[in-house]
């Protein structure tokens, strides 16, 4: 295992693996299949008004909450299974997600204050010849391209979106002037406003690999999470998603002759 901490961003990285799989050898069923316990988090978290952030998962998400590298693609689930003939792969993954998002802003009158929050859990399915070493992403990620609604670029790369979201809170105070007789006199005052949003969620996304042909594959299931935090004037913001208990099956499948995307 591997641990650095950035205090000063408020980002903490761990890389780990922790699978458990159905199948310890090769298997020439079907199907097999895999789980996975680890939870994996991230959060950036912002304040210039005196506030405590979160520092890390263990503030946010309840659990052995362990963080990982933020905007990088971790394989928490593997399986591998043998094909006999030239057959589709059916890939189904399972994942418990959870968001976490606060933006909080102290507006003084005349001013203008933004806090903004995000976070977001993605997946996609990969599968690796164990013979060649060639590796392909499973379908529809494989189609994916900006634009598409529901495909999110990580990196160099791109994964299903499976939990995000943009939280932003803006506060505006005017001017206050008090006119009495002919005199003229002004009134100020701070209004602070506060808004948390924690949202835990569990989802299914199918992937298919078609046509993979004979021999024997590893399929990883890899997810990634990323977090933001912005201010612009007084506040405070936080960001932080995780992912958590999932299962994998995987299906060795005959399409309709011929078929392609």
């Amino acid at each position: 295992m591997k641990y650095f901490c950035l205090s000063l961003a408020l980002v903490c990285s761990v890389t780990f693996a922790s699978l458990t799989s159905f199948a310890q050898t090769i298997s020439s069923s079907k199907a097999t299949a895999a789980i996975n316990t680890a939870v994996g988090c991230t959060v950036t978290g912002t304040s210039n008004i005196g506030d405590t952030v979160p520092v890390s998962c263990h503030d946010l998400f309840y659990g052995t909450a362990v963080d990982v590298t933020a905007d990088n693609f971790a394989t928490i689930m593997s399986s591998s299974i043998k094909v006999s003939n030239s057959q589709s792969l059916f890939v189904s993954p399972s994942l418990v997600t959870g968001l976490y998002t606060q933006t909080k802003t102290k507006t003084s009158t005349g001013t203008t204050s933004t806090a903004v929050a995000e976070g977001g859990v993605f997946l996609r399915a990969v599968v690796t010849n164990l013979a060649t070493g060639a590796v392909q992403v499973g379908f529809p990620v494989a189609a994916c391209s900006s634009g598409i609604l529901g495909c999110q670029s990580v990196g160099a790369d791109y994964g299903v979106v499976l939990d995000t979201r943009v939280q932003s809170l803006t506060q505006s105070i005017s001017n206050c002037i008090v006119t009495v007789g002919t005199t003229t006199g002004t009134c100020s005052f701070d209004v602070t406003t506060d808004l948390l949003l924690k949202t835990t969620s569990a989802h299914t996304f199918n992937f298919i690999f078609p046509n993979v042909g004979v021999g024997s594959y590893r399929v990883d299931i890899q997810a990634a999470v990323n977090a933001d935090a912005s201010l612009l004037g007084s506040g405070t913001a936080v960001g932080g998603a995780a992912y958590g208990l999932g299962s994998l099956t995987v299906e060795s499948v005959r399409m309709v002759h011929d078929f392609s995307f």
